[in-house]
């Protein structure tokens, strides 16, 4: 079966990609890499899941058969008294709800786990590659991949590993990360969290149904995966020469953000975003939730006294900070808030007071925290109004706004606006009217405006991953396991792989990427818009290569 390198449909672009093959070497040769990396299933993982699925069991966040969420009871009189009727019917359609969505997570399990079970005897399997429009990497089958679900990663390990060595720390430090206690702490913490609650994980891994701690992890699957590797290691007496296959994740901490402070030169943000080094990591998110707190506390209204007795922390800012460098909108901030709190009831059981009408209460937050991330992440609003400024002036020429990553790739983001017929047909004895959405030759302004911040940062955190998976390649890493902003190998290369990513970062800021993006789309204007053509940010004084120096810049 043939399928393009770059997921597009446009022919002309496919053309011109062909002809400048050689002008962007790294990005096929980090493909190329990837796809040697050979993958085995976790057997212990899959029973354990297939346990699940058949009797029920909703462990480490696997959705369970829909049609076993029963409707609420209803009331004795709910065909005479109106009230109950409204009420009964209000919550019998959060169920509904809850089935279509369930049912979807329910039948995306077990597809995975088909295709788990078809690759389970194989001696080995490797990944087909593709990029999107941006550059961004992804492995060709949807389902089971190491870029999918936390179960869908954990049904995953590397067919060859290396030797553990003196890396026990490491193993540790990762262990720490999935389980989410400790996360924000000091390596050494993370590494005596571990310590003290090896018992616990060993136990885990010996009988995983029954002690489910493991379960109340963030990522429960892949650190019971953890805890499968460490028994093992435990089981060899901690030997130097433990064979480790566990693929060993290193996210950066908020890249979007860590991008645009990297452009501004912001010490503020790089601070914010661990550019810089420190004993603790820095946690933007805690920042943001800081800030919320003592707007809160100013005021005397009911409701601040509510979000104040239901406790405002990070994880409630996390995915409105977290996808601010990627357009993010009022809109989207309080229906995070709202899907943060219900999850929250939902399945941790956390109680609140806003009662059934959370639009009201997330509709008097989203402004707090909107100012808030303002306060704190500063120099990211500069460029983003810079970009969009841009976008829309390339998009009134009916222009597609185009840049080269800085290893060469061309970007093009085409948003054409789109019209709607009518179309009537036969169906049956019926006439039917159908519509039907076409693109038509015009570039939609507004959309070109809102897509054009998340598109340019992927493209950069792209290039940032293609460099780096070259870079630790020459330098002796064999197995890649890569999700963006998140770097995978085995415990032994972690340190190799580290430094790779922290090398190609440098490098790709040694560049001044947003004056090259800035002329590419001056070349595209005609006079009347250059004139328009707004003035570049002013940047600060971050020392990129404290990067180098920073541990919990990608950690």
């Amino acid at each position: 079966m043939h399928f393009n390198f770059v997921k597009a449909t446009n022919r002309r672009y496919l053309e011109e990609l062909k002809n400048i093959v050689h002008q962007m070497p790294v990005v096929y040769k980090s493909v190329n890499i990837m796809q040697h990396t050979e993958w085995v299933i976790n057997k212990p993982i899959y029973e354990v899941i297939k346990t699940c699925m058949l009797n029920d069991f909703p462990l480490g966040k696997l959705p369970v058969n829909p049609q076993t969420i029963e409707l609420p009871i209803k009331p004795v009189d709910i065909a005479t008294n109106p009230e109950a009727l409204v009420k009964w019917k209000r919550e019998a359609s959060k169920v509904y709800s809850g089935r279509a969505k369930q049912n979807s997570k329910f039948i995306q399990v077990r597809q995975i786990m088909e295709e788990a079970k078809m690759l389970l005897d194989k001696g080995g399997f490797f990944y087909p590659y593709q990029l999107d429009f941006r550059s961004r990497v992804y492995p060709k089958p949807a389902m089971l991949s190491p870029q999918s679900a936390d179960y869908s990663r954990a049904l995953l390990t590397f067919k060859f590993g290396k030797r553990i060595g003196k890396n026990f720390d490491i193993l540790a430090v990762a262990g720490a990360g999935l389980f989410g206690e400790v996360d924000k702490e000091e390596l050494n913490i993370r590494v005596k969290w571990i310590n003290d609650n090896m018992e616990k994980i060993i136990q885990c891994a010996t009988t995983p149904l029954e002690f489910t701690w493991w379960a109340d992890a963030d990522k429960p699957f892949c650190f019971l995966a953890f805890c499968y590797e460490m028994k093992a290691y435990s089981d060899s007496n901690f030997d130097d020469g433990f064979i480790t296959t566990l693929p060993i994740q290193a996210d950066c901490s908020n890249s979007g953000l860590q991008h645009y402070s990297s452009m501004m030169r912001d010490e503020v943000g790089g601070k914010a975003t661990n550019l810089v080094p420190s004993n603790k990591p820095s946690d933007v998110y805690y920042l943001v939730s800081q800030k919320v707190i003592e707007k809160l506390k100013l005021k005397t209204d009911e409701m601040a006294k509510k979000w104040l007795a239901y406790g405002v922390d990070r994880k409630i800012c996390k995915k409105p900070v977290m996808c601010l460098p990627y357009s993010l909108t009022r809109y989207s901030c309080r229906q995070y808030l709202e899907d943060h709190v219900a999850k929250e009831l939902n399945e941790r059981g956390t109680q609140h007071e806003f009662g059934e009408d959370l639009f009201k209460a997330t509709s008097y937050l989203t402004p707090i925290v909107w100012e808030s991330i303002n306060d704190v992440v500063v120099g990211a609003r500069g460029i983003m109004i810079f970009l969009k400024t841009i976008a829309r002036l390339v998009a009134s020429e009916n222009l597609p706004v185009t840049w080269k990553t800085p290893l060469g790739f061309p970007v093009q983001m085409m948003c054409y606006k789109k019209e709607s017929k009518r179309v009537k047909t036969k169906m049956g004895d019926s006439i039917v009217k159908l519509s039907i959405a076409s693109e038509t030759d015009e570039i939609d302004k507004r959309k070109t405006a809102q897509s054009v911040c998340p598109n340019f940062i992927h493209s950069l955190d792209a290039s940032v991953l293609q460099l780096a998976v070259v870079k630790a390649k020459e330098t002796g890493v064999d197995n890649f396991s890569m999700i963006h902003d998140s770097f995978g190998c085995t415990a032994p290369d972690n340190r190799i792989m580290a430094n790779a990513v922290r090398d190609s970062f440098c490098e790709i800021y040694k560049k001044d990427v947003l004056l090259d993006f800035a002329n590419e789309m001056r070349m595209m204007l005609s006079e009347k818009n250059l004139k328009k053509f707004p003035d570049m940010p002013t940047k600060g004084n971050l020392d990129l290569d404290l990067v180098k120096k920073s541990v919990f810049f990608c950690i």
